[in-house]
C-alpha cells in the first residue's frame, strides 16, 4: 500500500485532472422526481455526463430513487466521501459530486495537506 500522504496527493491531482478534463460536476443532492432509469439516462445524455458516472455523497444513506436507478444501470455507482479513491475515479469517465460531499472532501483534504505530525513520515516507504 501506498504511504499515506501519496494517497492523498494522488487522490487531489486526480480530482484536478477531472475538472481540467470538465468530468467533475457538483450538484446540489442526488434526489430524483423518478426511479425510472430512462430519466437518467436522458440526464446523462443532456448533460454529457458518460457513459459511466460515480455519484458522490457526504451521507451513505442516499435517497430512493437514484439507489434503485444505480442498481438498474450497471455503469452508474453511488459512493459516499469517506471511500472516494483515485481507482474509483479513474474507473469513471464521470464524477458527480454532491455540495455536501464537495465540503466534505475539501475540508478533509485541506486537514491533512496541513497536518503537522510527522509528514516526513507519512512519505516514507517501509
Amino acid at each position: 500500500m501506498l504511504p499515506f500522504y501519496n494517497r492523498v496527493l494522488g487522490l487531489i491531482s486526480m480530482l484536478s485532472i477531472k475538472l481540467a478534463q470538465d468530468d467533475l460536476h457538483v450538484v446540489r443532492d442526488l434526489e430524483l422526481p423518478t426511479e425510472d432509469p430512462q430519466y437518467l439516462k436522458e440526464l446523462f445524455a443532456a448533460r454529457l455526463w458518460g457513459p459511466s458516472v460515480l455519484f458522490v455523497d457526504s451521507s451513505d444513506i442516499l435517497p430512493r430513487n437514484i439507489s434503485i436507478i444505480a442498481e438498474e444501470i450497471t455503469h452508474v455507482n453511488l459512493m459516499p466521501t469517506y471511500g472516494l479513491n483515485v481507482y474509483s475515479m479513474l474507473k469513471h469517465n464521470t464524477v458527480v459530486l454532491t455540495e455536501s460531499a464537495v465540503r466534505d472532501v475539501e475540508r478533509k483534504l485541506l486537514e491533512h495537506l496541513n497536518r503537522n505530525d510527522g509528514r516526513a513520515q507519512m512519505t516514507e516507504t517501509r
